[in-house]
């Protein structure tokens, strides 16, 4: 049995210290509130102020998976610069520090056109991926360390491509231009993060960088004329060659791991079958 603490006791952290509460290991847990899935070890803390609770044994590998409550470059540096480091700093005046497996985001790769993976060099053009990326190598830096890159996340409780596909229904919002759209759903992200950090407690080599997506980029107004005919209503759009990154996920492609739902369609149906 091994422990690992998971930072982040969000939608995937939860997820996630479920399945490794499954295994056997013993999951201790970090976040502001105080709720957590029966089992976790939960030390109640905001992280901004020093990582003053940590369990008293040794930790076989940490998970940080942040969310910032200020969308704009102070909530992103508070959230994935400033709250890690200060775990890492009081983990590191207890114990070696363990690994670490990092989630992160494919905003650090900026406006880049065409196909992107693994060994694409980020270029962020905005403040989060700026902050994002700076979070990655201060932590690579600090001890070994898997980052995930995932893409635009949905599934269960995201609701924001659905609420604007029945905008687009009505009328109430122009069709956007053609753009290359990439996703992964919520059990995927979860499911992903499960095969990494067996993969570290079990001690194979694990890789640096994965990109997180489900290796199906499609062009975003098909995506919303598909849904709309599953929400019952029609989208004409256009035949237009799309602009925009395709991202792909070399560590998958390989079988790292195996997508429960390999495309939007897949993930979708499922969605729109809970409404």
């Amino acid at each position: 049995m091994s422990h690992i603490l998971i930072a982040g006791l969000g939608d995937l952290g939860t997820g996630l210290a479920e399945r490794l509460l499954a295994d056997g290991h013993r999951v201790s847990g970090i976040r502001r509130g105080h709720e957590a899935p029966a089992g976790v070890d939960l030390y109640s803390q905001d992280l901004l102020d020093g990582a003053h609770l940590l369990p008293p044994d040794q930790v076989d590998l940490a998970v940080v998976i942040m969310t910032p409550s200020e969308y704009n470059e102070e909530g992103y540096l508070k959230a994935y610069v400033r709250a890690p480091l200060n775990l890492l700093d009081a983990l590191a005046a207890r114990q070696p520090l363990p690994p670490v497996l990092f989630v992160s985001s494919t905003a650090v790769f900026g406006d880049q056109d065409g196909d992107l993976d693994e060994t694409t060099p980020p270029r962020p053009s905005r403040y989060n991926g700026k902050v994002v990326l700076a979070a990655e190598q201060e932590i690579s830096a600090r001890t070994l360390a898997t980052v995930v890159r995932f893409s635009g996340i949905y599934g269960p409780g995201r609701r924001r491509l659905l609420s604007k596909v029945e905008k687009l229904m009505r009328g109430e919002e122009p069709l956007p231009a053609p753009a290359w759209s990439n996703r992964i759903h919520r059990d995927d992200c979860v499911g992903l993060l499960h095969t990494l950090a067996g993969q570290w407690l079990a001690g194979e080599t694990v890789p640096p960088l994965v990109v997180g997506t489900d290796n199906h980029p499609a062009r975003n107004l098909d995506v919303y004329q598909w849904l709309a005919e599953r929400l019952g209503g029609t989208l004409a759009v256009p035949d237009t060659e799309a602009t925009g990154k395709r991202l792909r996920s070399g560590f998958i492609a390989a079988g790292g791991y195996r997508l429960r739902y390999p495309d939007y369609r897949a993930g979708y149906q499922t969605v729109l079958e809970a409404r």
